[in-house]
């Protein structure tokens, strides 16, 4: 009797308890989002109206990708967080919704229908096997009238022509179903991948000393999003100033999409440790490397196609998983041009997973993904009417040329760079959004035109450059880069030629760009027009330390540049076991612009190694000699439609039966 007490009073207590907790399921909302240059922190809020006492709020729906050791909840007045706990959602796999449901059923009515349209096609295939038949008057004991058997030829002609047009007709109202039924597989398929979708949930356990009506925040990190500078630098004429625009590529595979938020764009590395270097023991009889000088491995890249296994042709709308151990480590969806990218994967071994309603299921294992990389891997499926559910699984097999075996990511031959889109970066084109950003930069001596096109505010700490958006945009979680403007500088700049006629007949204009600290340019692509024509691209080095930033425009063919032997300079004389040649080059230079242009002209008198080789050097009038690499510069102005001579001469004595080389 008293155990029997004791349980009754436990169970009681127990029921006590859990009535005091409140558990509410939040529905939450991303308000800010600010992108590093790898990852980024989203903010999230909720309208609350809460009861005094204890609570436990369930915050669902977010992406899977949470860095559950970044997630932070802010204070809420008159409550106290008693715990903050991570975990995923259970996965809804196998369970269908009423919109699937639906088109299920829509797939199964077009499916009975090309049945029915097959069973009478094969009605009129047995009438006209039976109508040939009976045609045969070789099997006829005797011959009908000549009037009986035109009657039988006409109804012949007439009725096999009747089922021929009819069997036409049916194959196409097949294929037409067919086509329907793929236009249901997509739908169902884009159905799919955004039911199945893998989220996670924050549960916070609240205890409040009053009724409130609060606004609960919370932030978190993850790591599948990155931005990156990239400048586009416009010369329309050597008289103009040269123009600078400000774009940031922007992409995000979090699994939410980013609806109407406020951005910041960063360029603070979060992921880099806050702790300060310990200096290791030096023992000099080792090799001394620091520890801040190793480097910590990066992210690496998956990208491939998904084709049609028979018709080689592409697959949109293909949903594409990455999973390593059960858990899942990124996800895409193939574009119209099958096509999918997932950024930002931690390097290691993985299992490739690509669904398709319509096509067998595929499991590519061990697909390697490299620091700092791209990992090529194309899918193949193989299309059904039956949707299977076990997987077709494969080996990911290391290919002969190993493709990301370099420091830029990736080798790839001729043929597949002329069968990629053009894009500013190298990929898939970059697709402009909404949202503006100012800056606020010092200003110059020299007079800067800046427009901004977008609306913000640029704050700079000691070690960060932060561009904080004003206007909400959107970045939907496709993992496409968005290409977002942020401003136009115009500033002048020195216009100079380079020309070096001894390798290159043509003239090579560079823009230089002094005391190019001050307009906060960070390290990235940049994409080179010279009068409205892209001549190529370039990467800007931020840790430089030169003041003056070069940038090279192209070839201008309005400076003719020739280089030509001096004849009558030339002598060639044998004296006993040597030879004394003496060599002369004139240099000419005709400026075809309509206005004055500055000109560096680079060439080089020889070295010798030897002391059985002596080399004289007989003058180069107006141009500045390094003695010790041989080199010539003049640096010349010369006017509109004019022309300057250079020339330099040098004399070699050498033995007779010594070969080298003198032009």
């Amino acid at each position: 009797m008293r155990n029997l007490l004791i349980c009754i009073a436990v169970l009681l207590s127990a029921t006590a308890y859990s009535a005091e907790i409140d558990t509410i399921k939040v529905s939450s909302k991303i308000t800010e989002v600010t992108v590093y240059f790898s990852g980024a922190q989203i903010t999230r809020q909720a309208d609350l109206k809460l009861k005094k006492g204890k609570h436990l709020l369930v915050l669902n729906k977010l992406t899977h990708q949470v860095d559950p050791q970044s997630i932070q909840v802010l204070s809420i007045a008159d409550c106290k967080t008693l715990s903050v706990k991570h975990q995923m959602e259970k996965r809804t796999d196998g369970k269908k919704n009423k919109d699937e449901q639906a088109i299920e059923d829509a797939i199964r009515a077009t499916e009975d229908k090309i049945l029915e349209l097959k069973n009478r096609s094969e009605v009129y295939d047995l009438e006209e096997k039976m109508i040939l038949q009976n045609s045969d008057n070789s099997k006829k004991e005797a011959v009908s009238s000549i009037a009986d058997l035109k009657a039988a030829a006409d109804f012949y002609r007439q009725r096999i022509n009747e089922i021929r047009v009819a069997r036409m007709t049916i194959n196409s109202e097949i294929e037409d179903a067919n086509e329907v039924i793929k236009e249901h597989f997509a739908e169902l398929n884009k159905l799919r991948i955004e039911n199945r979708k893998a989220f996670s949930e924050v549960m916070v356990a609240l205890e409040c000393e009053k009724d409130i009506s609060i606004r609960l925040t919370f932030t978190y990190y993850t790591e599948s999003a990155s931005w990156t500078p990239l400048y586009d630098f416009r010369v329309d004429d050597i008289s103009k100033p040269l123009t600078i625009v400000y774009n940031a590529n922007v992409y995000q595979s979090s699994g939410e999409d980013w609806k109407n938020v406020k951005v910041k764009l960063s360029t603070t590395n979060p992921s880099l440790s806050g702790q300060v270097p310990e200096l290791p023991i030096w023992y000099v009889d080792r090799t001394y490397i620091p520890v801040s000088s190793q480097r910590t491995p990066g992210s690496g890249t998956l990208k491939g196609k998904v084709l049609d296994k028979d018709t080689q042709e592409p697959i949109p709308f293909v949903s594409i998983m990455l999973e390593r151990n059960g858990t899942q480590y990124g996800s895409a969806t193939t574009d119209f041009d099958g096509l999918y990218s997932i950024k930002q994967v931690n390097p290691g071994n993985y299992q490739l997973k690509a669904s398709y309603v319509g096509y067998n299921p595929s499991i590519i294992n061990g697909v390697v993904v490299r620091a700092d990389q791209i990992t090529f891997q194309d899918i193949s499926l193989k299309s059904t009417m039956v949707e299977l559910t076990e997987f077709q699984v494969m080996d990911y097999k290391v290919p002969l040329i190993d493709k990301d075996k370099t420091s830029m990511g990736a080798t790839i031959t001729s043929e597949e760079i002329s069968g990629m889109p053009a894009r500013n970066d190298g990929g898939r084109p970059a697709r402009n959004v909404g949202g503006t950003i100012t800056s606020n930069f010092t200003p110059q001596q020299r007079e800067i035109t800046t427009t901004n096109f977008l609306s913000n505010t640029l704050k700079t700490n000691v070690t960060n450059l932060e561009y904080e958006i004003d206007i909400p945009y959107t970045i939907p979680s496709d993992g496409e880069d968005y290409s977002l403007k942020i401003k136009e500088v115009n500033l002048p700049v020195k216009y100079i030629y380079h020309v070096v006629p001894k390798l290159e007949s043509d003239a090579f204009l560079m823009a230089e760009i002094e005391d190019w600290s001050e307009l906060n340019l960070l390290t990235g692509k940049s994409n080179i027009y010279y009068q409205g024509t892209f001549v190529g691209s370039s990467e800007i080095d931020a840790d430089k330390t030169n003041d003056t930033l070069s940038i090279s425009l192209g070839r201008d063919n309005n400076i003719k540049v020739t280089r030509e032997g001096d004849k009558k300079l030339y002598d060639k004389r044998i004296t006993g076991s040597n030879i004394r040649e003496v060599i002369g080059w004139n240099i000419t230079v005709k400026n075809n612009r309509t206005a004055p242009v500055n000109i560096i002209v680079e060439d080089q008198y020889p070295i010798s190694e030897k002391k059985s080789i002596e080399v004289e050097r007989n003058g180069a009038e107006g141009a500045k000699v390094n003695d010790k690499t041989g080199n010539i510069k003049w640096n010349i102005e010369i006017p509109a439609n004019e022309k300057r001579e250079l020339k330099f001469s040098y004399t070699v004595k050498y033995p007779r039966m010594e070969q080298i080389s003198l032009e």
